[in-house]
Parts: structure tokens; C-alpha cells; sequence
């Protein structure tokens, strides 16, 4: 059996790599109400560059907090970015979202019981943003659910 290689998908991630922080912007869901929020987001590489680790806080006006730890890596078969989330909401990864790449931007959709969470995430020098739209149910529209604008931390 060939063992999986370092390639493209792995080296995009690195682009993440640091400290983030900033704001969002969140829509209501069923978990919240809409409101803002300051989050903080470190990205560490990890697995000898197979895997980037993400630990995630955000932080509500209302003093409520959302954590998260997060694992990005490539599938060694099709290339296409993985993304494996753990959070405070406590639902398990069923399977992890799947993407890829568009320039700049890092495109991956995560399919749940609940319903499709699309991710947008764009670093770009100093800055990333991220984008959620989701789509609940039955219903075959999306709509936004958070709008995210980070600064690195040592910039």
C-alpha cells in the first residue's frame, strides 16, 4: 500500500497558520439568537504538515462563549480538503465537510441531519474572513449565518 503524500491540499492550509481574531456577525439560529460576537482563532500545523489544528473561542454580548476544536486535512484519495469540527454544541462530526479551493478562497460544505452548513473561509495576508450560509430542513435555499472578519494577532 503507497502511503499518503504531502501535496497541493496541504499546502493551501498553511495559509491559515497563526493567530487570529475579530469579529462576526451571526444570524439567528435554533441554538441563538442573532447577535455579534469576538472570537479568537489559532491555527497550529500539526502531523508533520498532514493536518492543521484550529482551536476556536467566540464570545457573545450576553457573556455566552461557543468553543470549538477543529482538525483541516486532505483526502488522500480525491485531494479535496477535510474538515473535521468538534464544539461545545456537543453534536459529534458525522462525516466531515469536503471541499476545495478557488484562488484564494477554501470552499467546504458540511452535511448534517440538521441540514447543510456551506463555509467560505479567504486568508489573504493579514486577513481572513469567513463565511456561513446554511440550509435548514427541507428547504432547498440557503441563507447567511455568519459573517466573519479576522486580523492576525502578530500583524
Amino acid at each position: 500500500m503507497d502511503m499518503p503524500r504531502l501535496g497541493p491540499a496541504h499546502d493551501a492550509l498553511r495559509a491559515f497558520v497563526g493567530d487570529w481574531t475579530g469579529t462576526e456577525e451571526l444570524a439567528a439560529s435554533p441554538w441563538a439568537p442573532a447577535s455579534t460576537a469576538h472570537a479568537d482563532c489559532e491555527y497550529r500545523l500539526a502531523l508533520n504538515g498532514f493536518a492543521v489544528v484550529q482551536h476556536y473561542r467566540q464570545r457573545r454580548a450576553d457573556g455566552s462563549e461557543f468553543l470549538g476544536h477543529n482538525v483541516f486535512t486532505a483526502d488522500p484519495a480525491t485531494g479535496e480538503t477535510l474538515w473535521y469540527g468538534f464544539d461545545s454544541y456537543g453534536f459529534p462530526p458525522e462525516s466531515p465537510a469536503r471541499g476545495g479551493w478557488t484562488g484564494a478562497t477554501l470552499t467546504l460544505e458540511k452535511h448534517t441531519a440538521r441540514g447543510v452548513a456551506r463555509h467560505r473561509l479567504t486568508p489573504e495576508g493579514a486577513a481572513l474572513t469567513h463565511e456561513i450560509d446554511v440550509r435548514m430542513g427541507e428547504n432547498p435555499d440557503y441563507r447567511p449565518f455568519l459573517r466573519a472578519r479576522y486580523t492576525r494577532k502578530d500583524q
